[in-house]
């Protein structure tokens, strides 16, 4: 669980823009280790949810 945990940070830090050089040198030999897939597959859901998110702000914002 501790390795799902580091890809969820590290997927956050990168779609706020932030980070430490040190921890992308860790995100590229886990993802050299383990393959570019949980970060890829941690992305789509977290891109979907923020969508999501969105969009319900919207509706909430038109009909007050």
């Amino acid at each position: 669980m501790k390795g799902l945990g580091q890809v969820f940070k590290a997927v956050t830090s990168a779609m706020i823009g932030i980070g430490k050089k040190e921890d992308l040198i860790k995100d590229f030999e886990r993802s050299e280790k383990q393959g570019p897939w949980p970060y890829i597959i941690v992305g789509l859901i977290m891109t979907i949810v923020f969508i999501i998110i969105v969009m319900t702000v919207v509706k909430f914002a038109i009909s007050a």
